[in-house]
C-alpha cells in the first residue's frame, strides 16, 4: 500500500516538532526522543506541566519537562483543550524567564485561538503580552494588550479576568501619572471584585488607590484607602507580607504629611508583623523609614548607624532602588551635620545609580537636593531638574494620549458594531443612536483633553513654585551675606584704617615743626585735612553698617523686576504704591508665591487683552490681612458675557487656598481692577 500525501504531511510535521525541540534545548536528538518515548501516556501533558512547576527542581530540568509537554500537546486534536494546554505551557515559559520560547509559544497560541475562534484564548495571549511588556517597561504597548484582553474577556462575560485587566491598566496609568484614568479603572475593578467577593483583588485595588492619593498629596483619603485595603486583606490567607507592606505604606503617608510620630508608630507595627525579620528587603526598608522619621522629628540618636546598616543590607541583596533611597537619606543627614562634602558624595552617588536604573523620580529629587548642597553648581542642577521634569512630563503626556486613543478607538469599534447590528432592524433609529453616541464620545474626549491640560498646567505650576521658593531663599541668603560683607568692611575702615589715620594725625600734631610761617600753615592744613578724612571715613563706615537694604526689600525687588519686565513687553507705564507696607520677611513664603503668580497672570492678561498704557499696583496690610490691587486703563470687558479662562480659574484657586477673596471690577472701555485679600500667615 503506497503512502498517501496526508501521511507524508503528518511525518513531516512530526519531524519538524522534533527538530524544534532539539534546537531550543540544545540537547542530543536521540536522547530527547528516547526520554519522550518512555513517558508516553494519556495524561503526559498535565504530568509534565506539573513537573515543570516544581520550584525545588533544577531549572534546566524544568525547561526540559516544559518542552516535552509542548511536544505531546502538538499530537492532540485541534480543539479548545489543546489550546488551553498551549496557554498553560506559554504561561510556564514566561514564569521560567525563557523569553524566546515564551514569545514563540504565545504567538502560536494567539494564531491558533483566532483560527478556532477561542475568544478566551485570544484574551489570554494578550494578557501574556501585557505582562511581558510591563516587565520590559514598554508601558504603552503593555496597556494596549491589557485593554485588548479586557475587551475580549468582557465580551464573553469573564468578569474576574476583566477586573484583573482593569487593575493592570490602572497600574500602568498610575505609573505614568494618569491618576484620573487610573482611579476610574480601579473603581470599575472594585465594582467587579465586590460582586465576586474577591478580597485579595479588592486589597490590591484599595492599596493602589492609597498610593495614588499619596502622590496627589490627598493624605487623608490615602490613609482611608490603605485601611480599607487592610480590612479586605484580613479576609484572605497568607497575608503577612502584604500586611507589612500596607502598614509601611500608611507610615509613608504620615511621613510625607509631616506627622513623623504617627509614621514611626505604623513602621513599628510593620516590624512586629515582619516575623523574625524573614524579609530582608522589608527589614531594611522599615529600618530606613523609622530612622528617617526620627531624623525629621529631631531625634538623631543612632540615626546614622541605622541609615548605614540599612544601606549595607540593601546593597547586599542588590536592591538598587533601596540603595538610592538610603543614600539620599544619608545625604540629608550629613547636610544637617554641616558635613557638606560627605552629603555631596552620597547625593552624587545616588544620582549616578538612579540614572543607571532609570529611576527618574529619584533623579529629580536628588537634583533638587544637590542644588541645595552644591551652591556653586546650584543653577546647573536646577536647570537639569527643570529640563528632566519637562522631558518626563512630555513623554508621559504622549503615552497618556495613546491610552486615551486606545480607549476611544475601542469604544468607537464597539459603537460601530452595535450600530451595524441595529441597522438590520431599524436603519433610521440606528443612525440617530449612532450620531448621539458619537457626539457624546466627542464631548467626553474634549473634556478629557481639557482635564489633562489642566492637570499638566497644575503640575508645571507646582514645579515652578518650588523653583521660585528656592530662588527666593537663595536671594535672601545672598542679601544677608552682602550685608555681612558691608559690615566687615565698615568695621575694617572704622577700627583699622581710621585708627591708623588718627594715630598718624596725633603724631604729626605732636611734632615740633620748625620753619617759616608758610611751612607751619601747611603743616596745620595737613593735620586738618587728615581730620576731615577721618570724619569722611567714619561717615562711610556708618553708612556701610546701616542695613538700608534689608531682607524685607527682597520680595519688593522681585515684584518690581516683574513689573519692569512686563512693562517692557506690554509697553505700559507702571506705579507701585505701598500703603502701610507689609513686613515681607515675616510673611510665609506660600502667600508670597501665590501673590506673585496671581500678579504674573494679571499682567499677562493685561499684555494679551487690555492694550493698557498705565498700570497701578497697590499693597496694603492692616487688621491681620494683606491686600493688593492691580488696575489698568485698558479696554476692560463685560464680566456677564466673558467666560472664565484657565488663567482666571487658577487665580481664584490660588486665593481660595489662602482662604482669601478675589474680585474683579471692570466694564467695557473702563479698564480693569483686580482686588485680592487674604489673612496674613507668618513663618512662625
Amino acid at each position: 500500500m503506497k503512502p498517501t500525501l496526508a501521511l507524508y504531511k503528518v511525518i513531516l510535521q512530526y519531524l519538524l516538532v522534533i527538530v524544534s525541540i532539539v534546537t531550543i534545548t540544545g540537547c542530543n536528538f536521540n536522547s530527547a526522543r528516547i526520554e519522550i518515548d518512555n513517558t508516553v501516556n494519556t495524561d503526559s501533558v498535565e504530568i509534565l506541566l506539573s513537573e515543570s512547576k516544581l520550584e525545588n527542581s533544577d531549572l534546566k530540568k524544568r525547561k526540559e519537562y516544559l518542552l516535552k509537554a509542548y511536544y505531546f500537546n502538538t499530537k492532540k486534536p485541534n480543539d479548545t483543550i489543546k489550546n488551553r494546554n498551549l496557554l498553560k505551557i506559554t504561561y510556564e515559559a514566561y514564569n521560567l524567564n525563557d523569553t524566546l520560547f515564551f514569545k514563540k509559544l504565545n504567538k502560536e497560541a494567539q494564531k491558533f485561538s483566532i483560527k478556532i475562534r477561542d475568544t478566551f484564548g485570544i484574551a489570554d495571549t494578550h494578557w501574556n503580552y501585557g505582562n511581558y511588556l510591563t516587565d520590559k517597561e514598554v508601558m504603552d504597548s503593555a496597556y494596549y494588550h491589557y485593554h485588548q484582553a479586557y475587551k475580549y474577556f468582557l465580551s464573553i462575560k469573564k468578569e474576574y479576568q476583566a477586573g484583573v485587566m482593569l487593575y493592570n491598566m490602572a497600574f500602568i496609568q498610575g505609573r505614568l501619572r494618569d491618576y484620573t484614568g487610573s482611579e476610574i479603572a480601579l473603581f470599575q475593578a472594585i465594582s467587579i471584585f465586590e460582586n465576586l467577593k474577591r478580597y485579595r483583588n479588592l486589597y490590591l485595588c484599595y492599596n493602589y488607590l492609597g498610593l495614588i492619593y499619596t502622590e496627589l498629596e490627598e493624605f487623608n483619603s490615602a490613609i482611608d484607602y490603605h485601611h480599607k485595603a487592610l480590612d479586605h486583606l484580613e479576609k484572605t490567607e497568607n497575608k503577612d507580607d502584604n500586611k507589612v507592606g500596607s502598614l509601611n505604606n500608611i507610615g509613608l503617608v504620615y511621613q510625607k504629611q509631616g506627622n513623623h510620630q504617627k509614621a514611626i508608630e505604623f513602621f513599628n507595627k510593620a516590624f512586629i508583623n515582619n516575623r523574625k525579620n524573614k524579609n530582608i528587603e522589608l527589614y531594611a526598608r522599615l529600618s530606613d523609614n523609622i530612622a528617617y522619621s526620627k531624623f525629621k522629628n529631631g531625634d538623631t540618636l543612632n540615626v546614622k548607624t541605622t541609615f548605614i546598616k540599612a544601606l549595607h543590607l540593601r546593597d547586599s541583596i542588590k536592591n538598587k532602588a533601596g540603595v538610592v533611597i538610603s543614600k539620599i537619606h544619608l545625604a540629608e543627614y550629613y547636610a544637617t551635620q554641616a558635613d557638606t562634602a560627605t552629603a555631596l558624595t552620597y547625593a552624587q552617588q545616588a544620582c549616578q545609580l538612579s540614572t543607571q536604573i532609570k529611576n527618574n523620580r529619584d533623579v529629580l529629587s536628588i537634583l533638587f537636593l544637590l542644588s541645595k548642597l552644591d551652591e556653586k553648581n546650584s543653577f546647573t542642577y536646577l536647570n537639569n531638574y527643570v529640563t528632566l521634569s519637562n522631558s518626563l512630563e512630555k513623554k508621559d503626556r504622549i503615552i497618556r494620549n495613546k491610552f486615551a486613543k486606545i480607549r476611544f478607538e475601542t469604544d468607537e469599534y464597539i459603537t460601530e458594531t452595535e450600530k451595524l447590528s441595529q441597522q438590520k432592524m431599524l436603519i433610521i433609529g440606528a443612525s440617530i443612536i449612532g450620531l448621539i453616541i458619537f457626539s457624546l464620545l466627542f464631548f467626553i474626549r474634549i473634556q478629557h483633553s481639557k482635564n489633562k491640560e489642566l492637570i499638566f498646567e497644575r503640575e508645571q505650576q507646582k514645579v515652578n513654585e518650588e523653583i521660585y521658593s528656592l530662588l527666593l531663599k537663595q536671594q535672601t541668603k545672598l542679601e544677608e551675606e552682602r550685608l555681612k560683607e558691608r559690615q566687615r568692611i565698615a568695621e575694617e575702615l572704622h577700627d583699622g584704617v581710621l585708627s591708623k589715620i588718627f594715630g598718624a594725625r596725633l603724631g604729626l600734631g605732636f611734632l615740633n615743626i620748625q620753619g617759616d610761617k608758610e611751612t607751619l600753615e601747611k603743616h596745620s592744613n595737613f593735620i586738618e585735612e587728615l581730620q576731615l578724612i577721618e570724619k569722611e571715613i567714619r561717615t562711610i563706615s556708618h553708612e556701610l553698617k546701616t542695613e538700608f537694604l534689608s531682607a524685607n526689600l527682597d520680595y519688593q525687588l522681585i515684584i518690581e523686576d516683574l513689573l519692569k519686565n512686563k512693562s517692557t513687553i506690554g509697553k505700559f507705564e507702571y506705579t507701585i504704591e505701598y500703603n502701610n507696607p507689609p513686613e515681607w520677611e515675616a510673611i510665609d513664603d506660600i502667600i508670597k508665591i501665590h501673590f506673585y503668580r496671581i500678579l504674573q497672570e494679571a499682567l499677562q492678561n493685561i499684555i494679551k487683552y487690555a492694550t493698557a498704557t498705565k498700570v497701578v499696583l497697590t499693597f496694603n496690610s492692616e487688621h491681620g490681612s494683606l491686600y493688593f490691587s492691580i488696575s489698568d486703563n485698558g479696554t476692560g470687558f463685560d464680566p456677564k458675557t466673558k467666560h472664565k479662562g484657565i488663567g482666571l480659574k487658577n487665580m481664584q484657586s490660588r486665593i481660595k487656598k489662602l482662604q482669601g477673596k478675589l474680585t474683579i471690577d471692570t466694564a467695557i472701555n473702563k479698564g480693569t481692577t483686580i482686588f485680592v485679600s487674604c489673612p496674613i500667615i507668618t513663618k512662625n
